[in-house]
């Protein structure tokens, strides 16, 4: 894999009326948008003629805002599947390289690993995702069940995916569960194929969504360790907390 620097749209928060303002990269990934901006996605896409990717459920939505892809809840489970599903075969036809979803629910206190039942039942359903277009899977915070390297490791060998380490959410959940970020990523760097960067700690995101920049000592190494991988560096801030978002640019037009 080479390196490529690629801009999320959520730096604008996907809105449309904001899509050829985006400078230019070597690959765009989508977030958010509606039905309705379809045709002026597709314009952009021909204008810029560079790869892309999708971060479901992109144009449709979830009965949640966020998805439930191990919630014990049946009904939840199953929309986040059908919506998925939905959404993956709509990237395909759309021309995306991948697609992009977080696993496993985040913020999720209940315990699901022992059910069986319910873990064959994700496994299936990440496979024939990973069927229709190829998948990668971001890490999100907060699963008590489910946030070590060793849980993503197991995910990403069964279903022959890759990983797209989120640095915001890493910082997070290292935060919470008290363990090393970069530990966490020596041990899935075969299985890497995407950071998302920017910064986070429980404290900055109660304030800000995505702030571009932090000074922890933390954050500045995962950054010097990363810089030199092979893989896409996709810049992720989002538009509330504009200042700072120099220092990121900076350092992802220095990879």
């Amino acid at each position: 894999m080479i390196k490529r620097k690629g801009i999320s749209t959520s730096i604008i928060r996907a809105d449309i009326e904001k899509l050829n303002f985006l400078p230019d990269a070597e690959l765009y990934e989508f977030t958010f948008f509606k039905p309705e901006d379809i045709e002026i996605l597709k314009r952009f896409i021909l204008e810029r003629k560079k790869p892309f990717g999708v971060h479901l459920p992109f144009v449709f939505r979830y009965a949640q805002l966020h998805p439930h892809p191990t919630t014990l809840d049946d009904k939840l489970r199953k929309d986040t599947y059908d919506v998925n599903i939905k959404s993956a075969l709509f990237a395909r036809e759309l021309g995306a390289e991948y697609v992009l979803l977080h696993f496993p629910s985040a913020k999720q206190k209940e315990s699901w690993r022992k059910n069986v039942g319910l873990v064959e039942e994700v496994i299936s359903h990440l496979d024939e995702l990973n069927n229709i277009l190829s998948v990668r899977i971001e890490n999100v915070y907060m699963n008590d069940d489910f946030h070590s390297a060793f849980d993503y490791l197991y995910i990403l060998k069964e279903i022959g995916c890759t990983m797209c380490v989120d640095v915001g959410h890493l910082l997070l959940d290292s935060e919470i569960y008290e363990f090393n970020p970069v530990n966490f990523i020596e041990v899935l760097s075969d299985y890497i194929s995407e950071f998302h960067i920017y910064y986070a700690d429980m404290e900055t995101y109660t304030k800000c969504h995505h702030a571009p920049w932090g000074d922890s000592e933390k954050f500045q190494e995962l950054l010097r360790v990363i810089k030199d991988f092979n893989v896409d560096f996709v810049i992720e801030p989002s538009n509330d907390c504009p200042e700072r978002l120099q220092q990121l640019m900076s350092f992802w037009e220095g990879i």
